[in-house]
């Protein structure tokens, strides 16, 4: 089934993508206890702090569905100059190995193209091997690694991938 993408702009759906967050968090950052992965999607996908995003015309979220299932969600970062970040990409456990996140990755490009940008990066956790071979996947080159403060007391390294055109 091919996934489809709903902009988020109501309420209700800024809500779904916090609840996502609480629960793929939790599968997705398996190295961290779930405590910590439920602090960290606390700290970075409340409702407020994703509404107060959207509202500031810089970050559009999107919703991914199978069918008329929620599997994910991902944001597309406009603030850099020439650039797009594809950011916050996340999908429930049941839902990957199946070509969305490529087809989310080709959905972003495409935006980027479209808005005369040049650079689509992203940014993963560095210890994360699947994330890096999704990169690979989706032909984005890696751009170095920095430590990154996540939670007080809690560093995580963190690898930019990038792909350029023209």
């Amino acid at each position: 089934m091919k996934p489809t993408f709903k902009q988020v702009t109501k309420t209700r759906y800024v809500q779904l993508v916090s609840e996502l967050a609480a629960e793929i968090f939790v599968q997705h950052y398996t190295r961290l206890t779930p405590k910590v992965a439920a602090a960290l999607a606390e700290k970075y996908q409340s409702d407020d702090l994703t509404d107060e995003e959207i509202h500031s015309g810089v970050v559009n979220y999107f919703l991914i569905y199978l069918g008329s299932d929620p599997v994910g969600y991902f944001a597309l970062d406009l603030g850099p100059a020439g650039a797009v970040c594809l950011s916050r990409l996340f999908l429930k456990e049941k839902a990957r190995g199946q070509g969305i996140g490529r087809a989310v990755a080709a959905y972003a490009q495409k935006l980027a193209e479209g808005d005369g940008r040049s650079r689509l990066y992203l940014k993963v956790w560095a210890k994360d091997l699947k994330a890096a071979e999704f990169c690979k996947k989706c032909r984005f080159r890696p751009a170095g690694t920095e430590p990154v403060e996540v939670l007080p007391g809690t560093t995580l390294e963190l690898t930019t991938w990038e792909k350029l055109w023209r």
